[in-house]
């Protein structure tokens, strides 16, 4: 099951990089199950495809791009997303060039970092929205952006109404779930 495996191998080999994070971070409102439960839904199927690898191998592999886009004539994609958590390249364009993206560690400061400003972005739009509300919300924005999550929740729509697969944040939430029973 990919839930269990690749969740599992994110708990051995990148807990450490997600705890350093909080470390450079210390004030943020996230958790460990958190981002890891965001590296899962962006990364897991590719670390389920390419088997077991060491924690070595990842940060270095070239598999941790994705979101690519192809223009119809050309022969080569387009990658949007980049890390294991899939920055993407449009909106953080000096992070992705700097080559940070290999390392889990910096990805996940730079998810904080992302997070956080779509947190804001939506808490000045909409005091009202706050804890596990606020929190999908949020969590919906990283994949769909916070312009998109301000016209869901000015229409009333469910949280994943415009993100991939209509349910990005509900994985997230669940794969967060998940991570918190692992040994």
């Amino acid at each position: 099951m990919i839930e269990n495996y690749s969740l599992k191998w994110l708990k051995k080999y990148i807990s450490p990089d997600i705890r350093k994070a909080f470390i450079a971070r210390p004030n943020t409102i996230y958790t460990e199950p958190l981002l890891a439960g965001i590296a899962m839904r962006e990364t897991g199927e590719l670390i389920e495809r390419h088997g077991p690898l060491s924690k070595d191998e990842l940060s270095v592999c070239s598999i941790l791009r994705g979101d690519y886009s192809q223009r119809p004539g050309e022969t080569e994609k387009q990658y949007h997303g980049y890390g294991i958590t899939q920055i993407d390249i449009n909106s953080f364009p000096d992070f992705v060039k700097s080559g940070k993206w290999k390392n889990p560690y910096d990805c996940f400061v730079m998810t904080i970092d992302v997070l956080e400003s779509k947190r804001k972005y939506i808490s000045g739009k909409f005091p009202m929205l706050w804890g596990p509300d606020l929190i999908e919300y949020v969590v919906a924005a990283y994949n769909c952006g916070e312009g998109n999550e301000a016209k869901i929740i000015s229409n009333g729509l469910d949280p994943d109404a415009y993100t991939t697969g209509h349910n990005y944040a509900e994985a997230v939430l669940k794969f967060a779930e998940i991570y918190k029973t692992l040994p």
